[in-house]
């Protein structure tokens, strides 16, 4: 691999390395699911100002969301389900 081509790897999203890791991507938009909204995450936003906004606890967004494994780590342009 040519220092082009490891430069050019290392600018992948994160989307992108989500993709790569054969995982279901955190930015891929969620299928509609009856009882919840589907919210996403706007740069600087935080689980405890979205369960504010939304009434609820940042307990109940982690276990509708399973996906999140660390409350301090969601990302902007990643979609949550939110109960309705």
């Amino acid at each position: 691999m040519s220092e082009f081509e490891n430069i050019e790897a290392l600018e992948l999203s994160m989307e992108e390395m989500d993709q790569a890791a054969g995982g279901a991507s955190r930015y891929a938009p969620l299928k509609a699911k009856t009882g919840y909204i589907i919210y996403k995450v706007k740069a600087g936003d935080t689980l405890s100002r979205i369960a504010g906004q939304h009434h609820c606890t940042v307990s109940d967004l982690m276990r509708w969301n399973p996906k999140i494994t660390n409350k301090s780590r969601i990302y902007a342009n990643e979609y949550l389900y939110i109960r309705a």
